[in-house]
């Protein structure tokens, strides 16, 4: 239990820092170095992941740091994904006794996705490719289109691997939307919410979630978070992004690789 609380410490600590990854990182963690059941790790992580984010998005709607509309729009996307995605893994599990491995290879390739993406916005931040891009999408049908197809993509991931709540969604937005990251991180904490709120029932009903896991990762998570927001005002930002491009490259390579080999 010790080391559960401690990994939900330091997870917590950088979802503070940077407002994403936590299934990125903790999923691959609980099944590479601790070889949780897959599907349990990613029924527990969605729950687990779910109650952490009300506490944040009660302070965000409280600080009027949430664009509703933004998070309907994802949402009409997300929410069928989201159960479509939690029921494929069970479907998996009854159909192939192979289910477990091919859930640890879409884990992988979700998290090298996630870390491909945060790659990239770095490169959008550096040579200001973004203010072309906010060009193109403040054309309404545009927006409203790739907003509600992000949600879809998005949610399917969730619901499938834990992985995408934030660290997909989030970079996506920043592209999309030329709005102030505080809004975009508000509006995307409420939407993954509702989202792993989704995901969290359907894995529940399923018999995907043990308790002693979630609870522990909420023992140490909570004061991490805490103390990584206080972190970051002295940590550069694109430090922060680079550190977890590297980290998110390496346990996704890790799980595309076990499967292979």
């Amino acid at each position: 239990m010790l080391t559960i609380i401690v990994i939900g410490f330091v997870i917590g600590l950088l979802i503070g820092m940077t407002s994403m990854g936590g299934g990125a990182m903790m999923t691959p963690i609980l099944i590479t170095f601790l070889h949780y059941d897959p599907v349990i790790a990613v029924g527990s992580d969605i729950v687990y992941a779910a109650i952490t984010k009300i506490v944040g998005s009660a302070v965000h709607i409280k600080q009027k740091t949430v664009d509703m509309k933004l998070v309907q729009r994802l949402a009409y996307g997300s929410v069928p994904g989201a159960i479509v995605g939690a029921l494929l893994t069970d479907y998996l599990r009854d159909i192939t006794p192979l289910a477990n491995d091919y859930l640890k290879l879409a884990i992988g390739l979700a998290i090298s996705c996630s870390a491909l993406l945060l790659f990239i916005s770095i490169i959008f931040d550096v040579r200001g490719i973004k203010q072309w891009l906010h060009a193109f999408f403040r054309v309404e049908r545009h927006q409203i289109g790739f907003t509600i197809v992000t949600g879809a993509f998005g949610g399917f991931l969730v619901g499938l691997t834990s992985v995408g709540a934030g660290s997909i969604m989030l970079v996506l937005m920043l592209v999309i939307y030329n709005t102030s990251t505080r809004k975009l991180i508000g509006s995307d904490i409420v939407h993954a919410t509702i989202l792993l709120l989704t995901a969290g029932i359907v894995h529940l009903f399923s018999g995907n979630v043990d308790w002693g896991l979630t609870g522990g990762l909420l023992i140490g998570s909570v004061p991490g978070v805490l103390l990584g927001s206080r972190f970051v005002q002295w940590v550069p930002r694109l430090l922060l992004k680079i550190v977890l491009v590297i980290i998110l490259f390496f346990l996704g390579s890790q799980l595309i690789y076990r499967f292979f080999f």
